[in-house]
């Protein structure tokens, strides 16, 4: 099912007073409503239609700034923790989110040692690794070109010295760092102009390896995971990324998304070619296309793994976001038991003689080296055939959205009754974050949007998100400042009980008299059983009235009514009187259901309602009255109007006129 816009699902959105539109000034309807919009532009009041509930934090508590911009950031969060460690140019922000208090930051400085930059180019000191490291932190950045590492205990830092590998060279470079107790996997070069190749390594373990320069075409590195298996021989190491495409027909994507997998325990190889190279790589493709609408995202942009409860592997949900050419999105899920199987099965592409035994891919127990011949087809042959697919019978993405999502964290809670609910948070190229709920069963889940989330109180990117499942809060950062934001936002939900129950937010419920959290509450809340039917569920059957708005017009005048469209599940009409007037149904590609009345008539006075069907729930959104004016009132609004309309005309003349040219 693809779900709405986010922020645009559910009648349990805070709902925005439309003011009276322009109205009698003898203009054109579609000139009326470029009149409006440039009105706002230039600072005449106007509350546009909200397509979300928003949440904007609270200064001092939820945000903190830098006080500088920092361009390179990176992120550390300890789960449990109300702390946050953030590195920047040549210092470490620290961020104390106590509850109760204000947020506080102090700094420490890692300044740089002697380095090697040249043309003063990246000459500081670009923080690009924050790891736990016993009692400290292990801190590496670039100190000009010449990565090092220091460790930092009681905000003191001491001087590790050079360690190649765990930083790159320059901040902009693509760089993933994997810690596994004592053994550190990097995609770092560790020459600044020699093995320009990017490779996937083990640096610091038994034996060094580093994958063949052949395997992968300037290849992109997303994220990288351990994954312990039944037996301890058999421990994977999966990493995602995206590469060039190897397919040169013009029609082809210029990218594709794949997983590849290593053993843990490799050992190298037995020849002077493989004995320092992982000798059990192989790579797959991963598909995320929507067959039904011909819609295809080849290009991986962020993953999040979201381990079984009970502790089984296979049953991971690998939570994958994807864009196309045209930066619309869609999310992916599969499951390390699907991609397990197609590594252990799949013939591989391009190879067609019998396999060798063991095949390639194979991880062995007791430190085995691998055969020669096994890694000499792997190594010429390192895609398979057979493709990841998403979990499910249909094949198909979990939704897909014209939003350009960028970050993706999933938080598995459980309602008040009981029930399970995937709850995703992905970041948008504006800086927002969406928030999307998955209920039910992969094969039977519904997905749908509740929440638009701002986190700064500057627009800016999203540099880093990570996802406190213990404390139910998330942890972002721009490059102005670091931002924390609870799960569970029920403040934002209005229109009482019915507007708390339809908002569908499993984390918020009804009680007494106010929208809460199911954390905060003593007491257990009216949560929604039936989510066809949430509102079903309140005491009082009847929601709220909208209240009343009145306009006094001339006869023979032109006058629209406009209604925010703020629930993509709802049919929203204008009702005049007993009569039906103007119908949008949902997919409305306006997002606003406006009744326009061409000359105003005797008959067309009275009472107008805006009513939201959803079900068997009917919201009233809108309730306006229009009213008959008298002469002198009339000349005197008319006049203004017409005052206003010549104002607003000169100014959107030349834009107007532009407009006309290009058209």
């Amino acid at each position: 099912m693809t779900p709405p816009p986010p922020g645009c699902a559910s009648l349990g959105a805070p709902r925005a007073r439309v003011p009276s539109p322009l109205a009698r000034s003898g203009l054109p309807l579609r000139l009326l409503l470029l009149l409006w919009t440039v009105a706002a532009s230039q600072g005449h009041p106007r509350n546009g239609p909200r397509i979300s509930a928003v949440w904007k934090g609270h200064a001092g508590q939820d945000h903190v700034d830098f006080g500088l911009a920092e361009p390179h950031t990176v992120l550390f969060h300890e789960l449990g923790s109300s702390s946050v460690w953030v590195g920047g140019r040549s210092k470490v922000y620290v961020f104390d989110f106590s509850k109760g208090r204000n947020a506080s930051m102090r700094t420490v400085n890692i300044v740089s040692t002697k380095g090697s930059c040249r043309d003063k180019q990246d000459c500081k000191n670009y923080i690009t690794l924050l790891e736990k490291q016993g009692e400290g932190l292990l801190v590496c950045g670039t100190n000009a070109r010449r990565p090092s590492c220091w460790t930092l205990v009681n905000d003191t830092a001491e001087l590790l010295g050079e360690r190649r590998g765990y930083a790159p060279f320059s901040p902009d470079e693509n760089s993933l760092v994997l810690f596994d107790g004592s053994e550190v996997y990097s995609t770092i070069r560790k020459q600044e102009y020699n093995g320009k190749i990017p490779r996937f390594r083990r640096i610091k373990g038994e034996i060094e390896l580093y994958t063949s320069d052949t395997v992968m075409q300037n290849p992109q590195f997303i994220k990288a995971t351990i994954v312990h298996q039944d037996q301890a021989y058999d421990d994977k190491i999966y990493y995602f990324f995206r590469e060039d495409n190897p397919d040169k027909n013009p029609e082809a994507p210029l990218n594709v998304s794949r997983v590849a997998q290593l053993c843990r325990g490799d050992q190298g190889g037995e020849s002077s070619l493989s004995v320092s190279k992982w000798n059990t790589f192989l790579k797959a493709m991963l598909v995320c296309s929507d067959a039904t609408s011909n819609k295809n995202f080849n290009r991986l942009q962020d993953v999040f793994l979201l381990p079984d409860p009970n502790g089984q592997w296979r049953d991971t949900r690998v939570y994958g976001v994807f864009s196309n050419p045209w930066n619309y999105s869609a999310v992916c899920v599969y499951s390390l038991g699907d991609i397990d199987k197609v590594f252990r099965t799949s013939s591989l592409k391009g190879y067609h003689s019998d396999l060798p035994n063991p095949r390639p891919g194979k991880c062995l127990p007791d430190r085995q080296p691998i055969p020669t011949e096994t890694f000499q087809v792997a190594d010429s042959h390192p895609e398979v055939v057979q493709r990841v697919e998403p979990m499910g019978p249909l094949k198909t993405p979990l939704f897909h959205s014209k939003y350009h999502y960028q970050k993706v964290v999933v938080h598995r809670m459980h309602a008040s009754n009981g029930e399970t609910f995937h709850v995703l948070y992905l970041t948008t190229d504006k800086g927002t974050i969406h928030k999307v709920v998955e209920s039910g069963e992969r094969e039977h889940s519904i997905v749908f949007s509740i929440l638009e989330i701002q986190p700064f109180r500057r627009p800016a990117t999203i540099q880093a998100m990570s996802l406190d499942s213990d404390r139910r809060k998330l942890y972002v950062n721009s490059q102005w400042e670091v931002s924390q934001v609870p799960l569970d936002l029920c403040e934002v939900y209005s229109g009482g009980c019915h507007g708390c129950l339809m908002a569908r937010d499993p984390y918020c419920g009804w009680n007494q008299d106010r929208c809460v959290s199911i954390y905060s509450s003593p007491k257990p809340v009216l949560q929604s059983i039936n989510p066809a039917e949430p509102h079903k569920g309140c005491p009082n059957p009847k929601p709220e009235q909208a209240p009343l708005q009145k306009v006094s017009l001339a006869q023979n005048s032109r006058y629209y009514l406009s209604c925010p469209m703020e629930s993509r599940h709802a049919t929203y009409s204008w009702r005049h009187e007993n009569s039906v007037e103007q119908s949008c149904e949902p997919g409305h590609q306006s997002p606003n259901c406006i009744l326009f009345i061409e000359n105003l008539t005797d008959l067309q006075y009275g009472h107008y309602y805006c009513e939201a069907q959803e079900g068997s729930y009917l919201h009233e959104a809108q309730h306006w009255q229009l009213l008959r004016e008298d002469g002198a009132m009339t000349s005197h609004l008319l006049g203004r109007a017409r005052a206003l309309a010549a104002s607003l005309w000169l100014g959107v003349l030349p834009t107007l006129t532009l407009g006309l040219l290009v058209h």
